[in-house]
């Protein structure tokens, strides 16, 4: 992605637990990235946007299918949207983290949006509120 020029550097909630997260998101999925699918911006930065093919809405509206879906870009990168990498540029099965702003989905973080989720492996985190 081309470098851009933005004025914000977001200080990003670092979640300490996957339920904290969890419980933030406006939407959480398994799904797998298919292909990017324009652009975006948000803080000034260029946002990346992808087709996520949606195996699992564990908290939200959408259903499984496909959803557009921009990767949250670094904020005090001096320029560059990701310096470590678009996160959903992995055609890979994924744990997404996302939040709606300016209309768009966006993974909740640059770090934390989009995790490695392998098949079998256990969620980590509780779907449903804890009783008791």
């Amino acid at each position: 992605m081309p470098e851009t020029k933005g004025d914000v550097c977001a200080d990003w909630v670092l979640f300490e637990k996957p339920q904290d997260q969890f419980d933030e998101a406006g939407l959480v999925l398994v799904g797998k990235p298919a292909g990017n699918d324009g652009e975006t911006s948000i803080y000034g930065y260029r946002a990346q946007l992808h087709v996520v093919e949606i195996e699992a809405v564990l908290k939200g509206e959408p259903e499984p299918g496909q959803l557009r879906i921009a990767s949250m870009p670094g904020t005090c990168a001096q320029g560059v949207s990701y310096p470590d990498g678009d996160p959903l540029d992995r055609p890979q099965r994924m744990l997404i983290y996302a939040t709606k702003q300016n209309g768009y989905w966006f993974t909740m973080t640059p770090a934390q949006g989009a995790v490695p989720f392998e098949t079998g492996t256990p969620l980590p985190f509780a779907t449903a509120p804890a009783k008791g």
